[in-house]
């Protein structure tokens, strides 16, 4: 068995992979019309906009957060999810000896 850990898991992600991530399972997604009336392009600008606009206050001073997934939104827990499988997959296919 392995364990891993990551550190810092939202800001370690890179928003350019979470949306390249996010946008090709919505795209490979056949049910997506029946759960939303939105064009994938349509999500993927609204997700973009959360990602790249991360803005916090600490002691009364406004802070740009510069990197990975923003901290304390909820769009950001799925995203984390969706890279880590992503790459979780992407290790398991690549491996010499994949587990059994």
């Amino acid at each position: 068995m392995v364990l891993c850990d990551v550190v810092s898991l939202f800001t370690s992600i890179p928003t350019t992979l979470a949306l390249e991530v996010t946008k090709n399972r919505l795209e490979a997604d056949p049910t997506i019309s029946e759960r939303t009336n939105m064009s994938v392009d349509n999500i993927m600008n609204l997700l973009e906009f959360v990602l790249n606009n991360k803005y916090f206050v600490v002691d009364g001073t406004f802070y740009k957060q510069i990197f990975g997934c923003p901290l304390g939104s909820s769009v950001s827990a799925i995203s984390a999810n969706l890279v880590m499988e992503h790459v979780e997959e992407r290790a398991l296919n690549t491996a010499p000896h994949p587990p059994k």
